[in-house]
């Protein structure tokens, strides 16, 4: 086993799993603010117009593909870099320019960003991906037999992290947001937790280390590629958006005005599906069907955690808290699955339905029919779909191909824990998911975005189903495929086996 593998202790896995939980909740308040922000630009007067839109535009844009970079790039050096150290910085640094960025970059602001709010929104982001990457790189650094809860504990932060809120809201008496006390205890307490996981870890680090390799650099410039396609793709769509949306002699005809709106409805769409397809090609070739299959889930949740579960805490506060800990439960029912029989059933694909079929029961004509039951029609099948394809994806995902003895498709009990030899390898997989469920969600935020603030509930009710369930029959079809390689493999051996008394 490499030493740079470790087994820790019961304590040092509880302190990484209650990290991991912070790091998951921190992450979905504020890793996809930079998406949001684009998506609140893209809403001024309709559509971008001006160098001042612009501006600010290509500020969130860059800062989303930051977020969405800097994990890939933290686990290219997992042999050379400590995960829980590397995730406070993270917080340590988002905290700060948060601070820094007085007044912040508004959502329909009367002046571009200063330098200083630039550098503030840029540092921001660099810190969440940072947090993120740290908390991917101490996951990848444990043994399978320990990763598999700490990668639990962090899918249960990123789907349960609205009753976070809410307990922090209610712990400081104030709003949640950055000006306000909630955030920057939220922050302080997931500094603390944190910290207590790296001491833990550097405590129980063997002796000299392992052996240093080479760093895999492959996700890290897939995931640049990506989200340079995203970039690009979402600047030429500004600027067609922005030049066609107006003739010459300022007048909107039908025509013109019905190509603005479906290049400004449609390319987003086409954007994330290309980004996506470089990243699923590339993890295809490391991790094989294993690692493609968490590349297609990240992909189908990253609108899903952009249109976040929807809570009403005022006045319905029993309801929303038994949504979070239905959701919770489903994530500890998908990871129990992804690490006792990863083989019966593709549950991420099971669980993307309900929380597909969840998104058009927003409409406001639905809603209106069912008085009442805002944080159950929504909420509870969003949560528990989530839960359950967020679980058992990353525990899949973490304890893949060269962490368990056990032959991964036959779904057997009690693997030994082996250790994975290149954690670099893992924690490159991880980050490629991670990549694509931001990537999709910052190419989709106009869309997103512009659906619920505008009320155009049939854009975001026909375009996120339609994306999340192609994801799921391509989740199937890979699940299926991947059976077929292990029978096949078995097979072979079993041959193998047959003759070599003979020989």
């Amino acid at each position: 086993m490499d030493a740079s593998v470790r087994t820790p202790t019961v304590g040092a896995t509880v302190a990484g799993a209650t990290a991991a939980f912070a790091v998951g909740a921190f992450f979905s308040a504020g890793g996809l603010a930079p998406a949001r922000q684009a998506g609140f630009a893209d809403l001024v007067q309709g559509f971008p117009t001006g160098s001042m839109q612009l501006s600010i535009t290509l500020l969130a844009l860059v800062g989303g593909a930051l977020v969405a970079v800097v994990p890939a790039v933290v686990a290219a050096a997992a042999d050379r870099l400590p995960g829980w150290p590397v995730a406070l910085v993270g917080l340590a640094l988002h905290y700060l320019a948060g601070e820094l960025a007085v007044g912040g970059v508004g959502i329909v602001p009367r002046q571009p960003p200063t330098a200083g709010q630039t550098a503030a929104v840029l540092a921001a982001a660099l810190g969440a991906g940072l947090a993120l990457g740290g908390a991917l790189l101490a996951l990848a650094r444990l043994g399978p037999a320990h990763r598999w809860v700490v990668a639990a504990a962090l899918a249960a932060g990123l789907v349960g992290y609205p009753g976070v809120e809410d307990l922090f809201r209610l712990a400081s008496g104030g709003p949640y947001d950055v000006g306000g006390r909630a955030w920057p205890a939220q922050v302080g307490v997931s500094v603390l937790v944190v910290t207590v996981a790296a001491v833990l870890a550097h405590r129980e680090r063997p002796v000299g280390g392992g052996p240093v390799g080479r760093p895999r650099v492959g996700p890290a410039v897939a995931t640049a590629v990506a989200a340079v396609l995203t970039l690009a793709g979402l600047v030429v769509r500004w600027w067609v958006v922005d030049a066609f949306r107006l003739s010459p002699d300022g007048l909107v005809g039908p025509r013109r005005a019905q190509f603005v709106e479906s290049v400004a409805y449609f390319s987003p769409v086409a954007v994330a599906v290309v980004a996506g397809l470089v990243l699923l090609g590339h993890a295809y070739r490391v991790g094989r069907a294993r690692a493609a299959r968490w590349v297609v889930l990240g992909f189908a949740a990253g609108p899903l955690l952009f249109l976040g579960l929807r809570l009403v805490f005022t006045g319905q506060r029993s309801q929303a808290y038994l949504v979070v800990l239905a959701g919770v439960l489903a994530v500890v029912a998908g990871a129990t699955m992804a690490r006792l029989r990863p083989g019966l059933l593709p549950w991420d694909a099971v669980g993307l339905l309900p929380a597909a079929l969840a998104v058009p029961l927003a409409d406001p004509a639905i809603q209106a029919e069912l008085p009442g039951t805002a944080n159950l029609v929504v909420p509870l099948p969003m949560a528990v779909g989530l839960g359950l394809s967020l679980g058992f994806g990353l525990v899949l995902a973490a304890t893949g191909p060269g962490a368990v003895a056990s032959d991964p498709g036959d779904g057997a009990v009690g693997s030994r824990d082996v250790g994975d030899p290149e954690p670099a390898r893992t924690a490159g997989i991880l980050a490629l998911g991670v990549a694509a469920a931001l990537l999709s969600a910052l190419a989709l935020a106009p869309v997103l975005l512009r659906s619920m603030s505008i009320g155009r509930t049939e854009e975001v009710a026909l375009t996120v189903p339609v994306l999340v369930g192609v994801s799921a029959l391509v989740l199937v079809v890979l699940f299926g495929f991947g059976r077929a390689v292990d029978r096949i493999r078995r097979d072979l051996r079993t041959e193998a086996g047959a003759e070599q008394p003979g020989r």
